[in-house]
């Protein structure tokens, strides 16, 4: 029996992205993925990203493929939500925090609207959904796996294709400097939309595949792109132009996330953090303290920048209060 091309195309491009490095909780769960990490020891879930209440710098949300967590003290503890579906990337609505749209492994996504209390299932089911962004308004964007770019204008109600071209949406991010200018990480490089989402085109980027993208805050035009096959781009007129920063001896290693602050640049990698205080001319390892250096995700507080957390693969969560100088261990999810 011959099997459909579409099915055979996705086998493909999943083998590609597990030589790539893997993917952050796509193909296994953490549990049986780590069996040869955990032994006696308690059970750490991988984080896949971090969300901080912007009311409350306490309150941090965790997206793991066992659901989402939450803490309130900082890290220290944490404990699971309601949501016990897969989650791979968790969003705030910025004129409300009280409503979240969380992106979940097959179950497509899911909305609160009393910050993270209660939950529902918010369209796309059984979509793998990768990625995240609330534009304006009531528009949400959603990278699905396999299934391009979807969008909805009523806050997650109903939904269509986004436009994107790509089946391969990896990352989303628009700053509110400029609230209608989005960028997204997909299989064929980056794209841009000056128009909140309703239009894109392919930015100038000389690479494949990107997995993670990011903008010091207030400078969308700052953009730092990293790739899966570990290397970093960074172009400061919006993609028009690009060059590599990073070394080659890093470029053997998947980008898994990026956070830029007003000082520094941070890259998760599969060789720990990197951090970067010149603009991306040069990158050091940071990572005193962090037994596991496959690190798939970082999360910075906006309202302190030296406090960064870091989801690693197998180890737990970590976090750091001076810039990555030295972590510590936040809790067990």
């Amino acid at each position: 029996m011959a099997i459909p091309s579409k099915t055979v195309h996705t086998l493909i491009w999943s083998a590609a992205l597990l030589l790539l490095g893997g993917s952050r909780n796509l193909f296994s769960d953490d549990r049986s993925a780590n069996a040869g990490l955990m032994g006696s020891a308690p059970f750490h879930g991988t984080a896949a990203a971090f969300v901080i209440d912007p009311k409350n710098r306490s309150v941090i949300y965790a997206a793991t493929s066992r659901g989402l967590f939450k803490s309130t003290d900082g890290g220290a503890n944490w404990s699971p939500t309601k949501l016990t579906a897969g989650v791979n990337a968790l969003v705030l609505d910025p004129a409300n925090p009280s409503i979240m749209y969380a992106a979940t492994s097959g179950k497509g996504v899911f909305k609160s609207l009393d910050g993270g209390s209660t939950w529902m299932q918010s369209g796309l089911p059984n979509a793998e959904v990768r990625t995240l962004l609330v534009t304006s308004g009531s528009t949400v964007l959603a990278g699905v796996f396999d299934g391009g770019l979807q969008k909805s204008t009523d806050g997650g109600s109903k939904w269509s294709d986004g436009g994107i071209g790509d089946k391969y949406v990896n990352a989303l991010a628009a700053d509110s400097a400029k609230p209608s200018v989005v960028y997204a990480a997909a299989g064929g490089g980056l794209l841009k939309s000056v128009d909140g989402g309703a239009t894109w085109s392919k930015t100038n980027l000389p690479a494949t595949f990107a997995r993670a993208v990011t903008f010091p805050p207030g400078k969308p035009d700052t953009l730092y792109v990293g790739l899966g096959r570990g290397r970093i781009f960074k172009s400061t007129d919006g993609g028009q132009n690009w060059k590599a920063v990073n070394n080659p001896q890093q470029q053997t290693y998947v980008v898994n996330d990026l956070a830029a602050t007003d000082s520094a640049v941070y890259a998760a990698t599969g060789i720990g953090v990197l951090k970067s205080t010149d603009g991306g001319e040069t990158w050091t390892p940071v990572n005193n303290g962090l037994p596991g250096k496959d690190v798939r995700s970082i999360g910075v507080d906006r309202a302190n920048s030296s406090v960064l957390y870091v989801g690693t693969f197998g180890a737990g969560v970590f976090k750091t209060t001076n810039g990555g100088e030295k972590w510590e261990p936040a809790g067990s999810l």
